[in-house]
């Protein structure tokens, strides 16, 4: 019985493993850890968008490499950089939810302005939806935003926000319509953590580690061009990843 891939996927992994052989020098170590890619990251990451090892159905005009989606190559992949024990890419959140995210609900300039920067490390995201109130229960909770002057004005908390402490930019539930049911009136903001009224507190654990936060918002003011989606449907787009 075979059990092999088949021929053009052997083909593509023995490349691979050519590719990993080649470059592997220029990897920094796996398992870096939470923080703020640096330049050995970012330089890598590139190289592996470009040889399509990362970000493959990523479209090129956004900096990704713009194959069709295939399910066996993303295998081939995954083994490939685990058997050798190589830095696979970045990941975290802003890769893994925030930019498919703007891919299927945000608008082209939301596009335009955070995937590229986003999946070549230069863009660091935290996620902003548990509250020490709403976890399981996402759809109770009570950070809330006021529009006026042309911006969303963003009052509330948020925990267990990973890497909060280093992260350039945040993607925030807010409700912004109290009035209606509460799976309703949420909406799905980027916020720039430089913001004034933006105070982030690490939790450190047992082992002295601080990789999640508290996050406290006063007065927070994000353009309302900063919605992704519709205002007040929140809800559905933080669904669709």
């Amino acid at each position: 019985m075979d059990l092999s891939y088949g021929a053009e996927y052997e083909d593509f992994r023995t490349e691979l493993r050519v590719f990993i052989e080649k470059n592997k020098h220029l990897a920094p170590p796996p398992g870096m850890g939470m923080k703020h890619p640096e330049a050995l990251e970012q330089n890598w990451q590139k190289l592996l968008i470009e040889n399509g090892y990362t970000c493959r159905t990523i479209p090129k005009k956004y900096g990704g490499y713009g194959a069709e989606p295939d399910l066996l190559k993303t295998v081939i992949i995954q083994e490939e950089f685990t058997r050798a024990n190589v830095n696979s890419g970045l990941s975290g959140q802003g890769i893994g939810m925030l930019v498919p995210t703007l891919l299927e609900n945000g608008n082209e300039e939301q596009r335009e302005k955070y995937i590229r920067p986003t999946i070549h490390g230069e863009i660091h995201w935290c996620q902003g939806y548990s509250e020490p109130g709403a976890g399981s229960d996402l759809a109770s909770l009570r950070t809330n935003a006021r529009v006026e002057d042309g911006h969303f004005v963003i009052n509330g908390q948020k925990i267990w926000t990973s890497g909060a402490h280093f992260a350039d930019m945040c993607f925030i539930l807010v409700r912004t319509e109290p009035d209606k049911p509460k799976h309703e009136g949420i909406s799905y903001i980027l916020m720039d953590m430089k913001t004034p009224g933006i105070e982030v507190r690490p939790l450190v654990t047992m082992t002295g580690a601080a990789e999640f936060n508290e996050t406290f918002l006063t007065d927070v003011r994000v353009p309302v061009e900063n919605v992704v989606g519709k205002r007040g449907e929140g809800w559905k787009v933080a669904n669709t990843t």
